[in-house]
């Protein structure tokens, strides 16, 4: 198999330049909630032109033979196995849709609620259209969050960099650079999710992979240029010693990406103390 197989190279549906909308989602090793995830998505075929894109960073547990049995069935328009980072994987997605309004950071290991992604899109449209909008539970890692924005404008702001960490956070904080962020509070009365996945890396309870997830996280906060403890009162030694270790691989690396102009910025949400935009 070559590197990158890309199946179903042909959306289904032409899609209205006016009323269509890309759901670009990743996925790894998510076999138990993958089939449930991907069909919550299928009824907004009910009310907007739209199509999933997924990229499967070459899953072990059987997802991938998932992904291709919904392909043939049509509720995967295109699928992309390649092995990358969160931040690559979501821009290859961007790239293989053709949605003019993309819908991000769904991923296959949340289940999804139909009617509550429309009436998020129905607000995004009358409050916030031609912005990149953020929603996600207050207090919440990001990986609960959506964002809904026009193609043109990801392709301004140069789409994701190629990040395995805080991929989301980049994204917004270009995005708000240019005025074109916006932040709208979690619609808990219609909520967009059924299910959100609990267990993060950094809650994971082997020292060994909280030790692998910090290191990633600090790394590729140097790489733009974000300070790796904003707002933490209380840093442990081997927090430090990590972080550390991260600067001088990123150093000696020379990896260091663009650094974002305003490096305390975190979502612009009232959560954060910053301010909300619009």
């Amino acid at each position: 198999m070559s590197e990158m197989s890309l199946l179903s190279d042909t959306p289904y549906i032409r899609m209205n330049e006016h009323e269509s909308y890309s759901i670009c989602m990743l996925s790894y090793n998510n076999g138990e909630t993958l089939r449930q995830s991907i069909e919550s998505l299928c009824p907004l075929s009910h009310y907007f032109c739209t199509e999933i894109i997924v990229v499967d960073n070459l899953s072990k547990d059987g997802s991938r033979a998932i992904l291709r049995e919904l392909v043939n069935e049509g509720k995967v328009t295109r699928l992309i196995e390649q092995r990358c980072s969160r931040g690559k994987g979501r821009q290859l997605a961007l790239e293989s849709s053709h949605g003019k309004f993309v819908l991000s950071h769904l991923d296959c290991d949340d289940i999804f609620n139909a009617e509550g992604i429309r009436d998020l899109i129905t607000v995004y449209h009358r409050s916030y259209d031609g912005l990149v909008m953020m929603t996600k539970k207050p207090h919440s890692w990001e990986h609960s969050n959506i964002t809904i924005a026009p193609r043109e404008v990801l392709d301004s702001i140069g789409g994701w960099r190629d990040l395995n960490w805080i991929e989301d956070w980049d994204l917004w904080e270009r995005a708000d650079e240019v005025g074109k962020y916006a932040y709208h509070p979690y619609p808990d009365l219609s909520p967009p999710h059924r299910q959100m996945r609990v267990l993060t890396g950094e809650r994971q309870s082997h020292l060994l992979s909280k030790v692998a997830s910090r290191y990633g996280r600090y790394k590729d906060t140097y790489r733009i240029g974000k300070p790796p403890f904003l707002g933490e009162s209380r840093v442990s030694r081997l927090q430090r010693v990590i972080a550390a270790t991260a600067r001088i691989v990123v150093s000696l690396e020379r990896s260091k990406l663009t650094p974002v102009s305003n490096p305390r910025f975190r979502d612009a949400s009232p959560s954060t103390g910053q301010k909300q935009a619009i």
